[in-house]
């Protein structure tokens, strides 16, 4: 059951079988609980190496837990009974209440009583559905600046952040992949651990979905989706589903390598999403190239109406396949970029691309591209350091950059640090976009993430970022 009628009977309808992830320990399968017990009418408590079940009867009133760090009491006489701490979305059963208590029956039969502030009482009677998936209370940023990150995801989803970074708001992991010559079906990398996780640390999740662009033939098969109905309405019932099995915040697509011819199939496929994100109250995001002649494939302007925020990718202006090197983001690319797009999507709606990587390029002495693989900040700070060289500060790139012999190559870097990300962050405030989405997490030096929070979320200057290296 979703949060409403229409969005029920559209994934009903169209979902068709859904698959959730085994993960394989000491050669044996085991299935996640904690995206599964719904389906087994169930709740559960985990408390060091013991597991505490309970089904749910239709007698008890079930309930979730709103807040973090909960106290409960087993008697509500003073002096007497043991504290409990609950967590944010346990679900406790109520079997009684007084005029500001609820009273609770926990997995192991025990009495505790809750504030009722603290709880929040589930209208359905989860013993009679297989699955519920309430309406979210959407976000707002009310005028607030924000960071996504993305986080690469193969098949298994790494962790989030131990901490929480307050330069950092949402966590866009790539889980949801359309499965290339199938028939309208997701291939599902989600995690529900990983969600709780975040959510306990303050982040929000938006899932990242993808038509596969990395997969042969994913651009024929995106427009043989786009231009049948049934493939197109499973592919979203899909995504609406497991968005809400994991219990994502928002959506995210990345749909690349699309056809040129398929710009109108692009804003159809993003339309019907929007319809049902709006009723389960999820962000909805689109991620695009720059503007550019061979770029046609996003109609900007018409997609901007279907989604809360539209990111470009304002990366890889020198990508793996190119034949010189260069930069992966120099500011006047990237100013001009943000310049294009503007015209057609509000300021309000535009999340500039941040790289949290760059290439090493190595070239020979006719400046013929060897070899370019991705280098991490963290990794080109340790070739700064261990060769002992002294980078350059690039007046109109607005980035530091380094070369150095290679044998009889050169190999060159231009540098992604905190000084060359605060200026491509001031361009956040000079054009009052929305914030930004970086590429990706595990790139990144923790460092960084005080810049993105000095600048957006503090409006400290550029100016106190002027010394990485």
């Amino acid at each position: 059951m979703m949060a409403d009628d229409a969005t029920t009977n559209f994934v009903k309808t169209y979902a068709g079988d859904i698959y959730i992830p085994l993960r394989e320990i000491d050669k044996e399968l085991y299935f996640p609980l904690n995206t599964t017990n719904q389906f087994f009418k169930l709740s559960y408590t985990i408390s060091g190496n013991t597991i505490k079940m309970r089904d749910y009867s239709g007698t008890d009133k079930i309930a979730k837990i709103n807040q973090k760090e909960v106290q409960a009491v087993s008697s509500l006489i003073d002096g007497r009974g043991d504290t409990v701490i609950l967590n944010q979305n346990d679900t406790v059963f109520i079997t009684g209440q007084t005029d500001n208590y609820y009273r609770l029956s926990g997995d192991d039969g025990s009495t505790l009583y809750v504030l009722k502030d603290y709880v929040t009482v589930s209208e359905i009677d989860l013993s009679k559905i297989d699955f519920y998936a309430p309406k979210k209370v959407k976000f707002n940023r009310n005028g607030g600046k924000i960071n996504l990150v993305w986080q690469y995801v193969g098949n298994i989803t790494p962790s989030a952040p131990a901490v929480k970074h307050n330069g950092i708001d949402i966590l866009s992991p790539t889980w949801f992949d359309l499965i290339v010559n199938g028939d309208g079906s997701v291939e599902n990398n989600g995690d529900k651990g990983y969600t709780d996780d975040a959510h306990s640390k303050g982040y929000m999740v938006w899932a990242t979905i993808t038509n596969n662009m990395s997969t042969k033939g994913s651009t024929a098969f995106t427009t043989k989706t786009f231009n049948n109905s049934g493939l197109l309405n499973r592919s979203v019932a899909q995504y609406i589903f497991y968005s809400c099995l994991y219990d994502v915040d928002g959506i995210n697509i990345d749909y690349e390598d699309v056809a040129d011819s398929d710009a109108a199939g692009l804003v159809a496929f993003t339309a019907l999403l929007r319809n049902y994100t709006e009723r389960q109250g999820l962000v909805l995001s689109i991620d695009t190239l720059i503007p550019r002649p061979w770029t046609i494939e996003y109609d900007r302007a018409s997609l901007a109406k279907y989604v809360d925020y539209l990111a470009v990718m304002t990366y890889d202006e020198h990508y793996a396949g190119s034949p010189n090197a260069g930069s992966i983001s120099s500011l006047p690319w990237t100013e001009e970029a943000i310049k294009a797009t503007l015209k057609d999507v509000p300021a309000s709606k535009l999340l500039i691309g941040v790289p949290l990587y760059t290439r090493i390029w190595t070239v020979d002495d006719t400046g013929k591209v060897i070899s370019n693989p991705s280098a991490t900040m963290q990794a080109v700070r340790n070739i700064v350091s261990e060769k002992g060289l002294k980078p350059t500060w690039l007046d109109r790139e607005k980035q530091y950059y380094v070369e150095y012999a290679n044998g009889e190559n050169t190999s060159k870097i231009w540098i992604e640090d905190s000084r060359s990300i605060s200026n491509r962050l001031n361009l956040i405030s000079k054009y009052n976009l929305a914030g930004s989405a970086c590429w990706q997490l595990s790139q990144a030096e923790d460092s960084i993430w005080e810049v993105f929070d000095g600048m957006l979320k503090k409006n400290k200057p550029m100016s106190n970022y002027n010394n990485s290296y």
